[in-house]
């Protein structure tokens, strides 16, 4: 742009009323044929004026300190005007008064903007709409931001409207080599942080999108599970001498056979079983990540473990069905049970919930009976979890085999 040049001028002026015999000092700024004129909040002896040096001659500490007061506010001036004229803005007397009083809305930071996003997150989490783990990957989310401009900027924030594509690409870099996620996480972030910008456009803090022509695309997972083998062995195991293991392996076999996820199994209460008036025991329980209501009936196996543990300390005290860890100890423990049943598998508490789902499809349950004991809100969501063993294909052709084996062809 063209540069631009302004002209800082401080005079006395005469006030209508003289009371103590000095005048208030004004300023005039003037720039491209524009001005404006304020006062400075400071008063001064007219006859120790100097306006051809634009200072006071006066010798007393109040005159010093007056001088030194004028010659900062000059100083302050030039580097609003320099920092303008950098940034390309438009430049006249007003806007220079403007920010030298802070009158200039401040540009919105892309961690504030997260964070206000954030608090609609927890209202949606309140309402049940998104679940605590979600909420929770949200907020993360933004102390992944910090800790990623601390590294590559030197600072924790930094406005909206400054985030490119570069940063977006620089960021998704230190997702997948500094935090050491995968694929589907990294995108999950990755998508968070576009929902703020778009957030941003609608609000018309932004223009420009830095996600424009940038498509992020998850891999399909691989839901691990056991076989009915595998499971077999873990269940064999003798574990009465490991008290804390057990109570792992019986917790986990337990969500083998009913579905629950680790959430739903450690707050499940007896308030959450019920008896038909065939003596059959259900679960009945609303889904803690969807509220999606599960529906189970409830096998002999699961039924013994609820009836070990009905005496248990924690069971007592807090009213669970069983004493569950947490999710970080109980993952360390399945992985001593791999090793004790000789599972060459990485095993989660999870499997459990894949191990039930493929389980109940290998024994020709429904796919959409299984569906809803799982609590899903949609099939397909279900098939993804389903996995056909080769037993179970060849078992359900039988039929077939039967009726057309030995015709003449």
């Amino acid at each position: 742009m063209k540069e631009s040049f302004f002209v800082m001028t401080f005079f006395p002026r005469k006030p209508h009323v003289i009371t103590d015999g000095e005048y208030p000092i004004y300023v005039r700024i003037s720039t491209a044929g524009q001005k404006t004129e304020f006062t400075i909040g400071r008063k001064v002896n007219p006859d120790n004026w100097d306006q051809r040096r634009q200072k006071t001659l006066g010798k007393s500490r109040r005159d010093i300190e007056l001088n030194k007061f004028l010659e900062n506010m000059r100083s302050r001036f030039c580097e609003i005007h320099n920092r303008l004229l950098i940034e390309g803005k438009y430049i006249n007397p007003q806007i220079l008064k403007n920010h030298y009083f802070g009158l200039v809305e401040k540009p919105k930071m892309l961690c504030d903007v997260f964070r206000e996003t954030n608090v609609k997150r927890r209202e949606e989490c309140e309402r049940g709409d998104i679940c605590k783990t979600t909420l929770g990957r949200w907020e993360r989310c933004v102390t992944y931001l910090e800790e990623f401009m601390g590294m590559k900027l030197g600072e924790t924030d930094i406005p909206i409207k400054d985030v490119t594509a570069g940063f977006i690409q620089d960021f998704e870099h230190f997702l997948r080599m500094t935090k050491e996620c995968a694929n589907n996480t990294t995108v999950r972030y990755l998508r968070y942080l576009k929902n703020v910008i778009q957030y941003a456009i609608a609000n018309k803090w932004i223009t420009d999108d830095p996600f424009i022509g940038k498509r992020f695309k998850r891999t399909k997972a691989e839901r691990g599970f056991l076989t009915e083998d595998e499971l077999r062995r873990l269940m064999l195991l003798d574990l009465r001498g490991f008290p804390r293991i057990e109570c792992v392996r019986d917790v986990f076999v337990f969500c083998c056979f009913t579905g629950l996820a680790f959430i739903d199994i450690k707050t499940l209460r007896r308030s959450d079983i019920s008896t038909d008036s065939d003596g059959k025991m259900w679960i009945r329980k609303a889904r803690e990540k969807t509220s999606e209501m599960s529906i189970i009936p409830m096998l002999e196996i699961p039924v013994k473990i609820m009836e070990k543990y009905r005496d248990h300390p924690t069971v007592v005290t807090r009213g669970v069905v069983l004493p569950v860890m947490t999710n970080q100890k109980a993952n360390a423990y399945l992985k001593e049970l791999a090793d004790l049943a000789k599972i060459q598998k990485h095993l989660t508490t999870h499997i459990a919930r894949h191990t039930f789902a493929t389980m109940s499809l290998n024994n020709h349950v429904p796919l959409e009976t299984i569906s809803k004991m799982l609590g899903h809100s949609d099939i397909t969501t279900t098939q993804i979890y389903a996995k056909m063993l080769d037993k179970t294909i060849s078992e359900d052709m039988e039929t077939m085999r039967n009726k057309f084996n030995g015709m003449s062809f």
